[in-house]
């Protein structure tokens, strides 16, 4: 009796303890549901606009903010009728435009005329007006990199005139304006300028920011029939901490990107050495460096430029490319890289005074000591750094024939 009655307790104490472990087990499951967010703070797509461009521009006192929204009715096909979500017309987007004291109070009173919720995590791109940008872009940074949805990887641009013009452009190649600004900077830099390389520039020793610089173009002659309102790129915008000073036409703009070895892909047009015409060559890798130098308190920066190149036309009556020409032709292109690098840098020394090279950060960079003695005077000092451009540039393919076509052999010139 008694080893019975034992072993019965042990069986009901054991069917308690495994009670205890399940009810335990299903106690934790429930408190891990604590943490599980779920959908409590969801937002319908019905219910947000989204703002995939943004163009701010400075008129008098007031500020006005042009927004790009996405229409996703309209987004299928270009050129459909109707649509959507209450959508009418042939685009894909429109705009939403309004003015106020503050930039702020831009969107304040953009939200008043919109059904739906401004959403500004998909904009991509900003277009800075010309004003603007002059009279200072520190209030306009400081409301785009407070709020989290305002992303630090979009691209801003500064543009010729009024920004909103630029932003309203037809673009018909793309699907929206800001998407082509996007793809244009894409096009012209490897690492195009965003709002956080932007905004650290401006906090930066040693550097100070640019941008690129778009206008509005036609897409075929103005007199032709169904003329479009295209989009460009017209060089880079010089500033001085968050002011404008100046804007680089494109040639000289191109030469100083490539002096910092940002350039995607560059074409080059290089005189012939010998007789008429001209010699394209497209550098497909390209990279440099800067070696700052101090000697009796003269600084000189060494810049070092590398980069293989491809024959990509040949528009002259010049040889048929054996080793002493394309060793001519080679001394050619660095004598033009070079030349249009110092043009490029004899203007943001002498007519802007801004070091958007980063010369100063080089010394700061790997002369620290010497750094210290001068930070405070840099902005004298600058204007007279002497800069020395080193190209090391190699032609590794000239295409499938070596002469130019065309041209008998008496009228090919030679070295």
């Amino acid at each position: 009796m008694k080893r019975s009655t034992v072993r019965l307790k042990q069986k009901k104490g054991g069917e308690h303890m495994v009670l205890i472990r399940k009810r335990r087990a299903v106690a934790i499951l429930l408190l891990c549901t604590i943490f599980i967010s779920g959908c409590w703070d969801r937002k319908e797509i019905n219910d947000i606009a989204f703002v995939i461009g943004l163009a701010i521009d400075k008129e008098e006192d007031n500020f006005r903010t042009s927004l790009q929204i996405a229409l996703p009715g309209q987004s299928g096909s270009s050129g459909s009728e109707g649509g959507g979500g209450g959508t009418s017309g042939d685009k894909s987007w429109f705009m939403l435009s309004t003015t106020a004291k503050t930039l702020r109070g831009t969107s304040i009173e953009g939200q008043k005329a919109l059904s739906r919720e401004l959403y500004y995590a998909h904009r991509r791109t900003m277009l800075i007006g010309e004003e603007l940008a002059r009279e200072g872009v520190a209030p306009m940074l400081d409301l785009l990199t407070r709020y989290p949805l305002n992303r630090l990887s979009a691209l801003p641009i500064v543009t010729k005139g009024s920004a909103y013009k630029v932003l309203d452009t037809d673009a018909p190649i793309e699907k929206f304006p800001s998407e082509m600004v996007r793809e244009l900077c894409f096009l012209n830099m490897r690492r195009p300028r965003s709002l956080k390389t932007f905004t650290d520039a401006i906090l930066s020793e040693g550097v100070d920011p640019f941008l690129p610089v778009a206008s509005t173009a036609d897409n075929v002659p103005s007199n032709w029939k169904d003329v479009k309102t295209n989009i460009k790129l017209d060089g880079i915008a010089i500033f001085k901490k968050d002011k404008l000073v100046g804007m680089i036409e494109k040639a000289p703009a191109d030469a100083l990107i490539l002096a910092m070895g940002e350039a995607n892909e560059p074409e080059v047009m290089v005189k012939a050495p010998r007789g008429k015409g001209d010699v394209f060559i497209k550098l497909n890798e390209n990279n440099s460096s800067l070696h700052p130098h101090v000697e009796n308190g003269k600084v000189t920066v060494t810049i070092e430029l590398y980069a293989k190149g491809v024959m990509v036309d040949n528009e002259s009556n010049y040889g048929d490319l054996r080793d002493q020409e394309m060793q001519s032709l080679t001394q050619a292109l660095h004598q033009k890289i070079g030349d249009d690098i110092k043009e490029g840098i004899r203007l943001i020394q002498k007519q802007y005074p801004a070091d958007i090279l980063g010369l100063g950060r080089s010394i700061h960079q790997q002369l620290p000591r010497e750094w210290k003695k001068m930070r405070d005077r840099w902005d004298d000092i600058y204007p007279d750094v002497k800069v020395i451009i080193e190209p090391h540039i190699i032609i590794e393919n000239v295409g499938v024939i070596n002469k130019p076509i065309g041209l008998q052999e008496e009228d090919i010139v030679h070295d």
